[in-house]
């Protein structure tokens, strides 16, 4: 199952799309002197980050609960140029970098892509079954 979304955007910046990434991970993008920058979500500063680590945040945000591939993240990150080996897993790196302290985290499926969804509502989901196991047990 493809879950291809285009993006024609030259720049990340002034994109509509960034206020979708800050509801979904509940932080804010901003940029300075052409670098982009994750504020901690704490309030303990700003993570800089790449520009490909935004517009993989974008595809991901988009896609949560979805296995998302790795061709449709390097066409929709790098729109179609040369994608080095280790260009994506470099790349994905540094997403889970920026994930650091947001409800979400990416899961790898081997062979296939990944997956990106909320770890915090899955614990909450499976913590409520145990208790409603437990109960229907006494």
């Amino acid at each position: 199952m493809n879950h291809y979304i285009e993006c024609k955007k030259i720049s990340c910046v002034f994109c509509k799309e960034i206020r979708h990434i800050e509801q979904v991970l509940k932080v804010s993008v901003r940029s300075s002197n052409g670098k982009m920058y994750i504020m901690d979500p704490h309030g303990k500063g700003k993570v800089g980050c790449s520009h490909n680590a935004i517009r993989g945040l974008c595809y991901l945000s988009q896609s949560v609960d979805v296995l998302v591939t790795k061709a449709d993240l390097e066409q929709f990150i790098w729109q179609g140029g040369i994608v080095g080996m280790s260009s994506l897993p470099v790349l994905m790196h540094e997403v889970r970098y920026l994930l650091n302290g947001t409800d979400f985290e990416l899961v790898t499926i081997r062979n296939k892509g990944f997956v990106f969804h909320n770890a915090k509502r899955k614990r909450l989901n499976e913590q409520e079954g145990i208790i409603v196991q437990q109960a229907v047990n006494f």
